[in-house]
């Protein structure tokens, strides 16, 4: 029963450690495309923000409020990512802690007594003052729950 009990421990640790394997999978794809959309809106940003610099360079007009406005949204970008690359770091270092080991309940260990050493035969019936079961006087161990009772 012991094996059985191990390796239903082992499969269940295994199965959580997949399981954690798999959410942390996911959750790093999430983060990385959400840095991939964030990086490709301020690529197209940036795009804009030189096509008007461009148009407001050749028409002699640089200080534009527009100028101003894509700026301000390209610096929200970049703070978004940074903040993003962050997560993502921080979900790719998390690791997989593997629970304490819960150790058995120790069982009482049951020792052979030569008959030389058998207690003397008693006239009544004994009763177990582990679980109060009666028992012939002679016996040495509780047929119930089976501990020593010589």
């Amino acid at each position: 029963m012991g094996l059985l009990d191990q390796l239903s421990k082992t499969i269940a640790q295994v199965s959580d450690r997949a399981k954690f394997e798999a959410e942390k999978f996911q959750k790093t794809t999430r983060l990385q495309g959400e840095i991939n959309e964030l990086r490709r809106q301020i690529d197209q940003k940036l795009m804009e923000l030189g096509q008007r610099a461009y148009d407001l360079q050749r028409a002699g007009h640089i200080h534009a409020p527009s100028l101003a406005e894509l700026a301000a949204a390209v610096e929200q970008l970049r703070n978004a990512l940074v903040t993003r690359e962050e997560d993502l770091k921080q979900a790719q270092n998390e690791v997989y802690v593997e629970p304490a080991p819960v150790t058995p309940p120790t069982q009482p260990t049951v020792q052979s007594v030569p008959i030389s050493e058998a207690p003397p035969a008693q006239a009544g019936p004994k009763t177990c003052q582990q679980c109060g079961f009666q028992m012939p006087a002679t016996a040495i161990f509780c047929p119930s729950c089976g501990v020593r009772v010589g």
